[in-house]
């Protein structure tokens, strides 16, 4: 067999090829399908040489098309490709069931070191979203903050958030590769509220994909009422997110003014649609509050390193304390504030960072808990789409698409179909 050697830009004119594309029919027994198979070629080993290979059968595979005769396809055997003849396609029984083994480990290991590659991010929110054995294996790990390191590949960001709630409170030491500050020892949960914020500062100021600030807003609402001793840090970038979104709702707020003192002197000029960046700031505005507020009110005492963060930028929450929009949820942070200001003023001046948190660490055991209102438990749960094929099967093809360097994908031959068509 392949005793024959053939070029690639001899395949149009093969005589075999021919008869076999033609429409005169051939029996099982015919001496023609060793002959055919006797012929061999130089494997193709790049897209070019794939282009070329596309280039000379494509009369034989439209002829091909058109007849009644087995399918012919090319396989890799040997080293070479030859044309194999599939008399008939039969498919498992569906009563076999298909299992596999595989070293959860050895898995975990290559996803941690591909994480730049949106194939193995897709593979790792695949696994999480639908395999109860992987999502168990990955949270009982004590490095999982591998799975969470910092990355500006945009497209790569969505999938990780949705499943990083599930992860728990383990210590770590020594967070290299976190740039914005040295981190020699912090919880894994604070960790992940640190890259949860800086993901939507990236996405306010660059990709702006709603998708993303909802489902880090659902990982941090999820977490809030579990928030257990919040490194210094984490808390104080949560207060700065506030900050954040403060100013850019004054600022809104401020423009949406000045456009309308200036529509009332030119009536031709339309006004932009200040009203619904408004509406859209406010949302989630009240998504950080209702965030801080299920902490205090439900581990109030586990985290005094916030409510040193939220005194120290105490007067971010004025402006809110009588905003209809914010009333309901900003009183327990109003309670809170007045309570332990009260308490510090008492204390004296010019008091060290040490002897504010000893203060508020006091005051978190003498503050009743009956005075703080309880509201509902935030609690958000990932549910895809009803219709999560429209997104994942185009996606899914410009992975195969872009990341198959050995295959050569024909542009004008791609086509693209509704998901009800025919």
């Amino acid at each position: 067999m392949g005793s024959n050697s053939s070029r690639i830009g001899d395949l149009p004119k093969n005589e075999y090829l021919k008869k076999l594309a033609g429409t005169e029919s051939v029996s099982e027994n015919d001496p023609f399908w060793n002959q055919l198979l006797s012929f061999s070629f130089p494997a193709p080993t790049s897209s070019t040489e794939l282009k070329l290979l596309e280039e000379a059968t494509i009369s034989v595979c439209r002829s091909l098309g058109k007849g009644e005769k087995c399918v012919c396809c090319l396989s890799l055997c040997n080293h070479n490709f030859l044309f194999s003849i599939r008399m008939k396609i039969s498919p498992f029984p569906s009563s076999i069931p298909h299992a596999f083994q595989i070293n959860f480990n050895s898995l975990y290991t290559a996803l941690c070191e591909q994480q730049t590659s949106d194939q193995a991010t897709l593979l790792l929110y695949t696994l999480l979203h639908q395999n109860s054995n992987i999502r168990t294996y990955m949270l009982a790990r004590t490095d999982m903050e591998n799975l969470v390191k910092e990355n500006s590949n945009v497209s790569l960001l969505l999938f990780p958030l949705v499943i990083i709630c599930f992860f728990c409170l383990e210590i770590l030491k020594n967070i290299t590769w976190y740039s914005e500050r040295a981190l020699t020892e912090i919880s894994l949960g604070s960790l992940l509220i640190l890259v949860v914020i800086r993901t939507i500062q990236y996405n306010m100021t660059r990709t702006r994909d709603k998708y993303l600030h909802t489902n880090c807003l659902a990982a941090l609402a999820n977490m809030s009422a579990q928030f257990r001793s919040l490194h210094q840090y984490a808390a104080q970038r949560i207060i700065s997110l506030f900050s954040l979104l403060s100013k850019k709702h004054n600022k809104v707020l401020e423009q949406a003014t000045q456009s309308l003192r200036g529509s009332l002197s030119s009536n031709d000029v339309p006004l932009p649609d200040y009203a619904q960046d408004l509406n859209v700031i406010e949302e989630v505005i009240r998504m950080m509050l209702e965030i801080i507020n299920s902490c205090l009110t439900n581990s109030l005492h586990h985290n005094p390193n916030l409510v040193y963060a939220l005194l120290y930028k105490r007067d971010l929450f004025e402006q809110f304390r009588t905003h209809p929009s914010f009333q309901d949820i900003m009183q327990n942070i109003d309670l809170v504030i007045t309570f332990f200001s009260s308490r510090l003023l008492q204390a004296g001046a010019e008091l060290s960072v040490e002897r504010v948190l000893e203060i508020i660490k006091q005051g978190i055991v003498a503050l009743p808990k009956d005075r703080l209102k309880k509201f509902p438990e935030l609690k958000f749960k990932y549910v895809e789409e009803e219709q999560p094929e429209e997104f994942f099967i185009p996606y899914v093809w410009s992975l195969v698409y872009n990341s198959a360097v050995g295959l050569y994908w024909n542009p004008q031959d791609i086509q693209l179909f509704t998901m009800d068509s025919d």
